[in-house]
């Protein structure tokens, strides 16, 4: 109970207009003309007696008049109450009731002298500006009201308004965009070139052509000479279907304007650059172009047109599409191309990005977290090393990263894990082709949403400005680099149809003299910096964010645990088996698994090294070989493979999977790739006399999108089992080790 202070005393009794008074014991009660327009009465139809008043009380806050009946007994000189009382309008509204109860002879009550405050600004009395609250209109519509300073008041704002007119705000500036004419001919901004520019083009062209008059079906030379009629430094997009390329395009433009989470991107590849006057084109196979005029210009036609795609036996069929982007994020002479993304069971997007890779002059291979390369990264990035080798790479997605917690403490921090991905993509390049390559964190979800709050925090965080920043330097002299890129390529080329003895006898000497020239040109034109390199993740770009956990979490986290346990060994294809063996392309995949199985964080980030990454793990009693034990989780035996690639025993599978129940790991947001690494394992022909499990993982990054990733599940599985002749497996879908 609160205690009357010598000031609230003095208030409220100077008071000539208390607001409210009720006289003991007959209880009447009196209110002032400011009181009754507050409750929404008038004199003949208000409260005449306390207990009138009491009973317009909500039934849910009874307690509070129960409060204010036990001060009135006792010797409290001072109540607060705050209830919702039923007002002459019809409605429920909240008010605090500040009284003072003044006593006479041995503490009895003589008069209460008050006021009655409406709850929403009794909270702004006492909130700093920024604070909001949130309740009810008359229509029962809920509002977040935002405590404001205006010329050193503190007034409310509705934040849903706020939040609206920042929408149209951005709506409108995009609008605006989309609606922006020049008198230029020119839509974009011609880069400066020179006329060496020129004349070494037209050299290249040469080269190209006479290496062409031999080699008259290379479709990686015809693919070259026609990047030479492009006279910005090009940059593809590429990366697995569902890795975040359209996303990261998007962040670029500042709108979703390329359709995201859909395979109708996978069809055709899309240019995009910023420039004064938007638009965009649509190149077909035959030749024909459609100008697309600004107002066209949404997602929903983008998406329309990519769905048309590319099909090598139409002529008439889509060949790619154009569009300039008013404020886009893109230096001035280079454009970006977002191209189809690339997997096993995405044939004609893969022909098509085999078709424009010799076009595309340096490449941004945008890669998700918590998902290390796969054979079908490899593959990719196999065929990319042998046109071009200018790579840099995006770590997609660092937004869903967030601190693990244990027992109220941070095990691994989100900055510390997208470090560790980070190191883990160059550690993979380093021996995949013995090269270091720079690797740029991004959110490009943040980075679309904050695109025109530049100052903000999260923007910073988002870190796209490191990847505008990065090739900024190459905007200067951009149509010398690319001519000097292209060049290049077409040496690797042509070397590496004299190295595998392509060509005999006259043709071999007519494509070494080619070479010959190529080399002349590359060493007269390499007069401007080199590319830059040695970029580093800064420390400040992720904040290090900490979670705390009490007891009362703690205890969650362990039911919720165990529930995972016993949903998993409940499964139809364990049929009551304890011993299982987990499988999986890439190890820590199985690692993430067991780890929740174990209620043990730290067992998710083995350290590299310390473990040879072709050794067996065990946990449990006896090990059918020999293993490294790991910590005994129950009465399971449970058996953890090396990664499909470094599993060198000569096993015999069918009698292994006899006694052991084969789990096999794949990430939920990769199943084509996983699916196609999986039919290169080497116990791919032990699933196929089996009961087993296939256990996607990763579920809990994407919240909304997982029903949809889940829903594409079913479908590709069954074409896999089908085509391998597999048992059909029992599903698993899990979220990594996470607190709740």
């Amino acid at each position: 109970m609160l205690k009357l202070s010598d000031w609230e005393r003095e208030n409220f009794t100077a008071s000539s207009n208390p607001g409210i008074t009720v006289n003991f014991p007959s209880r009447e009660i009196y209110f002032s003309h400011e009181a009754l327009s507050l409750l929404r009465f008038d004199a003949s139809t208000c409260p005449k007696t306390l207990d009138q008043l009491n009973e317009l009380c909500h039934p849910e806050d009874h307690a509070e008049i129960s409060r204010l009946e036990q001060a009135i007994k006792s010797k409290e000189s001072f109540i607060t109450i705050t209830r919702r009382l039923f007002c002459g309008d019809g409605y429920y509204r909240n008010f605090r009731l500040e009284a003072v109860i003044h006593r006479g002879f041995r503490g009895k009550p003589e008069k209460l002298t008050g006021r009655e405050i409406s709850a929403l600004n009794a909270w702004l009395m006492n909130a700093s500006e920024g604070d909001k609250i949130e309740c009810k209109d008359e229509n029962g519509n809920v509002k977040i009201l935002e405590a404001v300073r205006v010329q050193g008041i503190i007034t409310l704002f509705d934040a849903g308004m706020i939040d609206d007119m920042q929408s149209e705000n951005m709506r409108l500036r995009r609008e605006i965009q989309r609606r922006i004419f020049s008198a230029n001919s020119y839509p974009f901004k011609l880069p400066d070139y020179s006329e060496n520019d020129d004349i070494m083009r037209s050299k290249l062209e040469d080269c190209i052509n006479s290496a062409l008059n031999v080699l008259t079906g290379n479709n990686q030379l015809k693919a070259l000479r026609r990047s030479l009629n492009e006279t910005s430094l090009t940059v593809g997009i590429v990366g697995l279907t569902s890795s975040g390329k359209s996303s990261f395009m998007n962040s670029l433009l500042g709108e979703k304007l390329i359709p995201e989470q859909t395979k109708a991107t996978t069809n055709i590849p899309i240019i995009c650059r910023e420039g004064e006057m938007r638009s965009a084109k649509v190149f077909y196979q035959d030749g024909r172009v459609d100008v697309i005029p600004s107002r066209r210009l949404t997602e929903n036609y983008v998406k329309d047109i990519a769905s048309e795609g590319f099909n090598p036996g139409n002529r008439s069929g889509i060949a790619r599409v154009e569009m300039i982007i008013p404020g886009a994020m893109i230096p001035e002479g280079i454009c970006f191309v977002d191209t189809p993304g690339s997997d096993a069971l995405a044939s004609s997007g893969g022909a098509m990005l085999r078709n424009i890779l010799p076009e595309l002059d340096m490449l941004i291979y945008v890669t998700p977290v918590r998902a290390r390369f796969k054979a079908s990264d490899y593959d990719l990035l196999k065929n990319i090393m042998n046109i071009n080798g200018k790579i840099v790479f995006v770590l997609s997605q660092i937004d869903l990263e967030r601190d693990d917690t244990e027992a109220g403490k941070v095990i691994h921090s989100a900055h510390d894990k997208i470090l560790g991905d980070i190191n883990a993509i160059r550690n993979d390049m380093k021996k995949f082709c013995g090269s270091d390559f720079d690797v740029i964190p991004v959110s490009a979800k943040t980075a679309r949403e904050k695109f025109y709050d530049k100052k903000s925090q999260a923007w910073i965080d988002a870190n796209l400005e490191d990847v505008v920043k990065y090739f900024e330097p190459l905007s200067r002299n951009s149509f010398t680099r690319a001519l000097i890129l292209r060049a290049e390529r077409t040496l690797k080329i042509l070397e590496g149809v004299i190295n595998r003895r392509e060509v005999t006898g006259s043709s071999r000497w007519r494509i070494q003299d080619v070479i010959s020239n190529l080399k002349k040109l590359l060493a007269a034109g390499k007069n401007i910096p080199e590319i830059p390199s040695g970029y580093s993740f800064s420390e400040s770009v992720i904040t290090p964010k900490t979670q705390t956990q009490n007891i009362l979490s703690s205890l969650i986290t362990s039911m919720r645990e165990r529930e995972f346990r016993t949903k998993f060994f409940s499964l139809d294809a364990l049929n009551g088996k304890r011993k299982i063996i987990l499988l999986g392309a890439e190890r820590n995949q199985s690692l993430k698994l067991f780890s929740r199985l174990a209620h043990n964080l730290a067992l998710e980030y083995l350290p590299d090294g310390e473990i040879s990454r072709y050794e067996w793990l065990f946990s449990g009693q006896v090990s059918p070989f020999e293993c490294i034990n790991l910590p005994v989780i129950g009465d399971e035996n449970i058996l953890i493979a090396p990664s499909n690639l470094n599993i060198t025993q000569k096993l015999d599978w069918h009698k292994l999977f006899q006694d052991y129940v084969p789990v096999v790991s794949i990430d939920l947001a990769r199943v084509d790739s996983g699916l196609s690494d999986l039919a290169y394992s080497p116990y791919i022909t032990g699933l196929a006399i089996s009961q087993w499990v296939l256990a996607f993982g990763n579920a809990g990054l994407f919240d909304t999108r997982q029903n949809d990733l889940t829903s594409q599940v079913p479908k590709r599985v069954k074409e896999f089992i089908e085509l391998n002749g597999l048992v059909n497996p029992e599903w698993f879908i899990f979220e990594n080790y996470k607190t709740f």
